[in-house]
């Protein structure tokens, strides 16, 4: 009995120093539990989403699918109609966070019970096992880099979006504006009217404010991207020939940072290189079924970008030329094709066609609230390029490829090595004679996706400066890496007893891999995203040392109440501004009002009967634009007599006016 009692005190003592103990000296474990909870949702909604897809994407593949297109072009397909889901859902107003948890854990139950979810975890084992059998027959240090690549996208895609300027502009901006307005409206804002499946899949984690989700998101983009290239080399060649495509790909100094941002440049890379995969496929087995996933991969790539057009004429043209049936047919599988895409697609033009009067607004035909001084200052302005100048024309490929003229440097360098091997592309092409037909369709159909995008590129560089931007050129640039790895396989042959060209080049497609993955370490490590995701240090620490000026700038505007409405002048970025805002989009909202009203006071008192509340004003915006311009200058400073200044950045770069 004694020994029992005695038992018993001693737990009541144990427990009650160690509740003493960690109640004064708090492990710092459970600082980071809130963050644990964050980096849970972080991740979580992109993996549950991508499960989902699969799902979904199942439904619309033909019985010859083998894994890797079921789950490459199948969650391709799911993630889509996700994206159009989203848009549904967030117009209508159903898009809140009890109404998302309803839809997915009632789908997730319903694959479940029917063995979808079953279906896809076995073919991810499948996959798995298929990888680590290939890795074993090619150098380790291919498929050790390309892992460590997607695992320092990932810590990278943790961080708060800030550094991703288009996700603050549009990508991001736009979904936020649908859930906050439950509705369509008009608007000047260029971004507002682009294509916009990908930032449809953008409003899950959105709504349960896991912005940075949204990064990985787009992260999957390009797995799905690599795992499609890698799939289809070895098909068509060797597994060393797989693994290569996958190196050049890293070789790209830009890859992993704009995986890491909220873009859509991957899903118009993978569904680009989808369109014409699938083409291949349906001339092989000749089933209708193909041309439908083909369809619907033009109509993702139609949904994600402009600049997509090229890609379903392509696809339809070969549709006729590769079919073995009657022209009857080969019609019918065209109408398939076409109907798939317009399916997917035609979502983003009828709405602008509804509320715009343009399907591609403002571009070609302008339409509503669109006049000609908003042509003339819109970044594509015809004229503005390099023109038909035959030795800027020759020198375009060094000239993209060391990036000096990039309007956007750091996310649209791809290398060196596209260059270097081009050469050897172009030779292995047309020496493959002695091969298959099937394989030389391939690399037919790669080719023609990769010089019509080049082509297409090169003359929007020729009359739009805004278009000189390498990213542009990924959707072409990375099917090509199948082409490149081709040639880079018969290297050998300039090979001498004594110069080992084949080992010298690998070695330095090694080196340069490795470089870019130790420039990517040092990146991720600087910003140190894992620490901020974890709750160690705050989001707006995070901003402040990475993008100083706007992070100030938020935190200037979110001081004011909720109601305000804001006017922001030369700022185009408004995204974690939780007030309404119209946003600078094209950087000339005070000269567009001066030239459509004449005078600084009726500019004035058309603000106040708008019902703005405050003008945020970028000084450094002001600089750029208006630094030759005294006469508007001149009248800025006269509105500003009428305002009342209510704050300022620690530097100055923004300051806040109140609208009396």
């Amino acid at each position: 009995m004694k020994k029992t009692v005695f038992s018993i005190l001693f737990v009541f003592w144990l427990g009650a120093i160690l509740t003493i103990f960690y109640v004064v000296q708090k492990p710092d474990f459970l600082s980071i539990l809130h963050g644990l909870k964050n980096i849970l949702l972080t991740v979580g909604i992109p993996v549950w989403m991508l499960l989902l897809s699969a799902c979904i994407g199942s439904y619309f593949m033909p019985h010859s699918a083998g894994t890797e297109e079921r789950l490459s072009l199948g969650s391709a397909i799911g993630l889509g109609i996700l994206g159009l889901a989203g848009f549904g859902l967030a117009i209508s107003g159903w898009a809140t966070q009890l109404n998302l948890i309803i839809l997915t854990v009632g789908l997730t139950g319903y694959f479940l019970y029917i063995g979808k979810v079953q279906q896809v975890w076995l073919e991810l084992q499948q996959l798995a096992g298929e990888l680590k059998t290939s890795a074993k027959k090619v150098s380790a240090w291919i498929p050790i880099s390309s892992s460590i690549a997607i695992g320092l996208a990932l810590i990278m895609g943790l961080a708060p979006p800030i550094e991703d300027f288009d996700a603050l502009l549009y990508h991001l901006t736009v979904p936020v504006w649908w859930l906050r307005d439950n509705a369509i409206y008009p608007s000047t804002s260029v971004g507002y009217w682009v294509p916009h499946t990908v930032e449809g899949s953008y409003i899950y984690p959105l709504v349960f404010g896991a912005d940075s989700a949204s990064h990985l998101i787009h992260l999957i983009w390009l797995v799905l991207t690599m795992l499609l290239v890698w799939h289809w080399a070895r098909q068509i060649a060797t597994e060393a020939v797989a693994w290569n495509s996958i190196a050049i790909m890293l070789t790209m100094p830009s890859l992993l940072w704009l995986a890491s941002w909220a873009y859509n440049d991957f899903t118009l890379a993978f569904t680009g290189t989808a369109v014409i995969y699938a083409v291949w496929r349906w001339q092989d087995v000749q089933d209708d079924r193909w041309a439908i996933v083909g369809g619907l991969m033009a109509g993702l790539a139609m949904g994600a970008k402009y600049q997509s057009f090229f890609m379903p004429v392509i696809g339809g043209i070969f549709f006729m030329f590769w079919g073995r049936s009657t022209l009857q047919k080969r019609f019918k599988t065209i109408f398939l094709f076409g109907l798939s895409a317009f399916l997917l697609a035609f979502i983003w033009y009828a709405r602008n066609w509804i509320w715009m009067g343009n399907p591609i607004y403002p571009f070609a035909f302008g339409g509503k609230q669109w006049d000609i001084f908003l042509t003339a200052v819109q970044p594509g302005i015809p004229g503005s390029g390099m023109g038909y100048d035959l030795k800027q024309i020759l020198l375009l490929p060094l000239t993209a490829t060391l990036g000096t003229k990039d309007a956007n440097f750091f996310d649209g360098r791809f290398g060196p090595f596209f260059l270097i091997l081009f050469p050897l592309a172009i030779w292995y092409v047309f020496a493959s004679q002695q091969e298959s037909i099937h394989k030389r369709r391939a690399y037919v159909a790669i080719s023609v996706l990769t010089l019509t995008g080049i082509v297409s590129w090169v003359m929007g560089v020729i009359n739009i400066s805004s278009l000189f931007q390498g990213r542009y050129l990924f959707p072409s640039l990375i099917p090509l890496t199948i082409l490149l790895s081709m040639g880079l396989s018969h290297i050998a042959i300039l090979d001498k007893p004594r110069l080992k060209i084949s080992f010298i080049f690998q070695s330095i497609l090694a080196i340069a891999v490795v470089t870019n993955l130790f420039n990517f370490s040092l990146f991720t490590m600087l910003r140190n995203p894992l620490s901020t995701a974890l709750g160690m240090t705050t989001r707006q620490q995070y901003m402040e040392k990475v993008q100083p000026g706007y992070a100030r700038a938020l935190q200037l505007v979110n001081s004011l109440p909720e109601s305000s409405r804001i006017y922001l002048l030369f700022e185009p970025r408004s995204y974690g501004m939780t007030a309404y805002i119209e946003p600078d989009s094209l950087l000339v909202n005070l000269e567009h009002n001066l030239w459509l009203y004449n005078s600084p006071e009726k500019v004035f008192n058309l603000w106040k009967s708008q019902g703005y509340s405050h003008i945020l004003l970028s000084r450094e915006g002001e600089d750029f634009k208006l630094k030759d311009k005294p006469q508007i200058r001149a009248q800025l400073q006269q509105i500003e007599e009428w305002l009342v200044k209510v704050g300022e950045t620690e530097e100055g770069e923004y300051e806040l006016f109140k609208i009396p």
